[in-house]
This record gives C-alpha cells, sequence and structure tokens, in this order.
C-alpha cells in the first residue's frame, strides 16, 4: 500500500484548483495573503426580522399617535373643498378654479413624493426628528397661510409647504406599525386610514363654521394648533422597534417588478381625489345650497370611514389584494354615474357610495404594499412604491 504524503495532497489541490496555492513552508497549510479573491464576501448587514409583540400596551399607543397623524395628514388634505370653495368666492376670485386646485394637488402629490426621502430616513431611525420636524412646519405653513393674500403665497405655503410637512409624518406615521403588529397589521392599517376619514369628516363642518363665525385667519390659526397638538403626541408616544439600519432600495427592487408595480398603483389611482377637490364645486354648480354642499364632502368622508374599516377586518380572510380589485372596480364605476347626477339626492348618494368604495381602496393598499416584505425595518423604504399615486394626484 502507497503512503500518501503531504506533498502529494498539495499537488493535488493545486490540480483541481491551480488559484488555490497552498504555503507549504510552514506547518500548518494556509492559503497565501494574495489568493484571497475567490473567498465569497459574507453580507453582514442584518437580514433577520426582529419579534413583532402584536400587541400590548405600548403597541395601541403607537396606533392612536398614527391615528393622529393621519387626521393630521390626509384629513386635512381631504378638506381642501372647503378651502377651494372659500378662496373662489373671496381672496382667489380672480383665478380660475383649475389654478386654485393645483393648491390641492400639490399638497395631495407631495405627502406621498416625500416619503422617497422619510420613508428611509424612518427605517435608519429618525422616526422622532421627521415627525417633530414635520409637525412644526406644518404649523408654520398653515400660520403663513392664514397672512397670504396673494395666489403664489398659497401655492408656496399651503401647497408646496404643507405637503412637505404632511409628507415627512405620512410615510414614517404608516410603517411604524409593521413594528408592532403581524397578525392583525391589515386591521391597525384600517384604523390608520380611518383617522384621514375621520378628520375628513370633522374637519369641513369645522373650517366651514370657524369661517363664517371668527374669519379665515382665526380659523386657520385653530387648525394649525390642532395640527401641532396630535404631532406633539405623536413625538412621546409613538416609537420604532428594532434596530436602526441601512435598507438598500437597489437590491429591494432587484426581487419585484418594481416597474410593473409601480405604473399599476399610478394608473389605479387617476381620478381618485376628484370628488374630494371639486366635488364641492361640482355641487354648488348644479344646485346644491353651499351649506349642503359642504356637508356633502362630509358625507362622502364618513362613507370612507366605513370602508377604510369593515373591509380590513374580510381583508384579513381574503386578503387585501383581493379586497382591492372590487374596489377599484366599484370605484370606477361610480365616477362615470357622478357626472350624470345632477339632483341633490343623486350627487349625496354617489358621495356616500364612492367613499366606501374609495376607503376600502386607500386602506387595503398599505396592507397589500407591506406584505411585499417580511422584515418589519424595510416598511418605510418598501412604501416608497405608493409614490406611484402622486402620479395620479
Amino acid at each position: 500500500m502507497t503512503e500518501v504524503t503531504e506533498k502529494d495532497l498539495i499537488t493535488a489541490v493545486e490540480e483541481v484548483n491551480p488559484q488555490c496555492r497552498i504555503n507549504a513552508s510552514t506547518e500548518s497549510p494556509r492559503i497565501l495573503d494574495n489568493d484571497t479573491r475567490d473567498i465569497p464576501k459574507v453580507d453582514r448587514r442584518p437580514t433577520d426580522p426582529f419579534e413583532v409583540p402584536d400587541g400590548g400596551t405600548k403597541a395601541w399607543l403607537c396606533v392612536f399617535g398614527a391615528f393622529m397623524i393621519s387626521i393630521t395628514c390626509y384629513g386635512v388634505a381631504n378638506t381642501f373643498g372647503v378651502f377651494e370653495e372659500y378662496y373662489s368666492a373671496n381672496q382667489l376670485s380672480n383665478e380660475s378654479l383649475n389654478n386654485i386646485s393645483w393648491i390641492g394637488s400639490l399638497q395631495l402629490c407631495l405627502i406621498l413624493l416625500v416619503g422617497c426621502v422619510s420613508g428611509p430616513l424612518c427605517d435608519a431611525g429618525y422616526f422622532k426628528h421627521l415627525i417633530a420636524s414635520g409637525g412644526l412646519l406644518f404649523f408654520f405653513c398653515l400660520m403663513m397661510t392664514s397672512i397670504s393674500t396673494e395666489y403664489y403665497q398659497y401655492l408656496l405655503s399651503q401647497g408646496i409647504g404643507v405637503g412637505l410637512a404632511q409628507g415627512l409624518l405620512f410615510t414614517p406615521g404608516m410603517a411604524v406599525l409593521a413594528h408592532h403588529f403581524k397578525r392583525y397589521r391589515t386591521l391597525v392599517f384600517g384604523i390608520f386610514a380611518a383617522g384621514a376619514s375621520i378628520g375628513g369628516v370633522i374637519l369641513p363642518i369645522a373650517l366651514q363654521r370657524l369661517f363664517d363665525k371668527v374669519g379665515f385667519a382665526w380659523g386657520s390659526h385653530s387648525l394649525s394648533l390642532h395640527v401641532l397638538e396630535r404631532a406633539l403626541y405623536a413625538v412621546r408616544h409613538v416609537f420604532l422597534l428594532g434596530k436602526e439600519e441601512e435598507f438598500w432600495i437597489y437590491e429591494f427592487s432587484k426581487r419585484l417588478h418594481i416597474r410593473y408595480l409601480f405604473w399599476v398603483q399610478a394608473f389605479v389611482g387617476l381620478g381618485l381625489y376628484a370628488p374630494v377637490n371639486f366635488g364641492v364645486v361640482y355641487a354648488t354648480d348644479h344646485g346644491m345650497s353651499q351649506q349642503l354642499a359642504f356637508y356633502s364632502l362630509a358625507i362622502l368622508n364618513a362613507g370612507s370611514l366605513f370602508g377604510r374599516i369593515l373591509p380590513n377586518v374580510l381583508a384579513t380572510m381574503f386578503g387585501p389584494l383581493n379586497l382591492l380589485i372590487g374596489s377599484c372596480t366599484v370605484s370606477s364605476v361610480s365616477l362615470y354615474v357622478w357626472f350624470t347626477a345632477t339632483r341633490n339626492a343623486g350627487m349625496l348618494a354617489f358621495q356616500a357610495i364612492y367613499g366606501i368604495t374609495s376607503g376600502a381602496y386607500v386602506s387595503c393598499l398599505p396592507a397589500a404594499t407591506a406584505s411585499l416584505t417580511k422584515n418589519p425595518n424595510e416598511t418605510g423604504s418598501v412604501f416608497i412604491l405608493l409614490l406611484s399615486m402622486e402620479i395620479s394626484t
């Protein structure tokens, strides 16, 4: 039997892989320092998600804080119909409705567009910084709106400034929910979305009465204090779990058909906010009294409240994507019906039906988007997909 020596082993290894030359001058064979180019690099970034508590007092306090953020952001945005009607009759009576609507469109666009920055920053651990800066900017811009007199001033303060502030608040406020809930994630996203509806029910009526009783300036001051109060609560009670980490959006995009998802959500959202921005004006142009027209916007948001909560209960059983299909279908059909409604009963019925179906779309979309990742630390960056909706606004 032939004895196998150490030299024979070294020769055999070099024949199999010539790039791996073993240094036999020492007692223990080792790979030379300059021959490590074929050793695979280890990705040291954490990949395992942390354990989600799925409940508890602190988790539900976070839900309430996120709910307040939703009222502050989309609740205020959903009241723009009141501002548009007031501007067209007072400060901006010399401007066309198309020009005035740009203020609300910019505001809605920036809520999601700024999420391109605030989402990844939230994942990196800057949640409280975003909420504090967004709340202060929101307060300041509403105060500037109250003293504005020219069109460009309203466009800068309410359209761009308020939109930027809402963008700093909205995406982090939505992403934080995934850090605290997994099993009931669809439900808590529905509660979060319901905040926009509740704000859309209360704020139009409150602002319309404030504008009549104390004037536009003090009405805007009251709204700014309302915003600041909710931002302070969110800074104190809402927090992230898990480690602060950098999320690589490029690597995430390789796991998804990112362009397909982006454009699908963009085209689905076309016309979504048309009844919110033009519903009051459309109603008054067709003979509805101004007071009832303001209440029609509240009816739309009240219907949206039911649409943002009840379908999410069903989504836990059937899945949020399946609920999206039905809600988008009924919403699109009802938009065609809207233009045939010329009487008060028909217009109010449309507002109620559209509020329910569009509310289901808005509330199920974040849950469906969050399901694209299993790591809660990536949720804020995943919500960049929602930026596609800003094309629609």
